[in-house]
């Protein structure tokens, strides 16, 4: 038999059991919140009708995700993000009341080249509301991922807010640019944190932009910081489509989210519609947006909804996961398990005590190995177990058992039937 690397592909990763008890953290906290905000959670399909794929991103997408024709001969694709499945699913039911309230926690593939914090293969977590015009839902987005990242740990974070009109609104007012060479001014501000400046010059020159021009919008892509003093620049400018932009933070400054105004946020060009947004780590910038999400009224109309204005937000959970490193949180600690060892071929009885306690939902490990005692002892340290039940042959006979309690360090001998009210 021919020798195989137990390496995976490239770009795919392994998830070691550490690792993935805090994704299962990660998971429970943002199903339980999402909860909270009466988001309703189901998982798309997987794979999608390349068409389905295309209608978010147009034909170009296909350069950046797994696509292929399965044995029926269709052109098919693995879902790149879980937005174009929940909104082909909120829009196939015409009869559903209004607002939908959808979430969804699973992985997703792209095509991308692998480097720090991105993979082809990842996990993402999304909310997204349908049939909302009001910013009332654009405001509950940034505060549920406020909310989400301040619960996981990352409490040095910050979502700018920012709105694609006013923007829109100022290059073709003020620039004097419209269609696409006012989208292509935009996709500059987009490029600001990744590129310096004298990159963006050169390139924006040879695409026939005065560097006057270039000059100044990126002095208007550097108004952001708190509300009152980002607006009041903005008002400056005299742009009509501030008015929106402030009553969306008017609401925000009611709930407890961690926010300022940014006028660099300006997410997918061809997607997204007016409010935009994204969140960092203030630690870690190097990251990048650990969520990003926006109103994107236009994806519910090519699968015939112009009914259904739709806004959301997406975040990467391995992203996440970086950010917090080995901090601890309470969404990464596990209940630490009880180990009941056995002395004297009492495995048996070790065995019905342990099942006994995990029928009462107590994290139970027991020895499988048929070790002895000391041993045993020893993997209860490793599996930072916090108390021991040993099961001994004369202690048994007398219906009692020995716990030791590992953080003290000390025993005691209980009655059997006491046990699980103890633990």
């Amino acid at each position: 038999m021919r020798s195989m690397s137990p390496k995976p592909l490239r770009g795919i990763r392994d998830y070691p059991p550490e690792e993935y008890e805090r994704l299962e953290g990660i998971r429970a906290l943002f199903s339980d919140l999402a909860r909270t905000y009466g988001f309703k959670l189901m998982e798309p399909a997987p794979m999608e009708a390349l068409e389905t794929l295309e209608a978010k991103s147009g034909p170009a997408i296909r350069e950046e995700i797994y696509h292929f024709k399965d044995k029926g001969g269709r052109n098919v694709g693995l879902r790149f993000d879980l937005t174009v499945g929940l909104t082909r699913y909120a829009s196939s039911d015409r009869g559903a009341p209004l607002p939908i309230k959808l979430g969804a926690f699973g992985g997703v593939w792209r095509y991308d080249e692998p480097q720090h914090a991105r993979y082809r293969w990842f996990y993402q977590w999304d909310i997204e509301t349908y049939g909302c015009r009001n910013p009332e839902a654009d405001a509950e987005m940034v505060e549920f991922t406020s909310h989400l990242l301040r619960k996981a740990g990352v409490h040095e974070h910050i979502v700018k807010v920012g709105d694609r009109r006013v923007v829109q609104e100022y290059i073709e007012k003020k620039l004097n640019y419209e269609g696409e060479r006012a989208v292509e001014l935009m996709r500059a501000l987009d490029k600001v944190d990744k590129k310096d400046r004298d990159e963006l010059r050169s390139e924006y020159a040879s695409k026939g932009f005065e560097e006057g021009t270039l000059e100044r919008l990126l002095e208007f892509g550097s108004i952001e910081g708190p509300t009152q003093k980002a607006l009041k620049k903005l008002e400056e400018e005299g742009l009509d489509s501030t008015a929106q932009l402030a009553e969306l933070c008017d609401q925000l400054a009611q709930g407890k989210a961690k926010y300022e105004v940014s006028m660099k946020v300006v997410r997918g060009i061809d997607y997204y519609t007016s409010t935009v947004y994204e969140a960092l780590d203030l630690r870690n910038p190097e990251l990048g947006a650990l969520a990003g999400g926006g109103r994107y009224d236009l994806l519910p109309r090519i699968f015939s909804r112009p009914d259904l204005p739709a806004t959301g937000v997406a975040g990467g959970v391995e992203r996440l996961m970086m950010s917090l490193g080995g901090a601890a949180s309470a969404v990464m600690k596990m209940d630490r398990p009880v180990y009941v060892a056995c002395a004297g071929g009492m495995t048996n009885q070790a065995l019905s005590i342990a099942a006994e306690l995990r029928s009462r939902d107590v994290v139970t490990f027991t020895d499988i190995q048929r070790r002895n005692l000391g041993k045993q002892l020893e993997d209860a340290v490793r599996c930072n177990a916090r108390k021991v039940v040993i099961v001994a042959p004369e202690e048994f006979g007398r219906g009692k058992l020995i716990v030791r309690d590992m953080d003290s360090h000390t025993e005691e001998l209980i009655e059997k039937e006491k046990l699980s009210s103890l633990l």
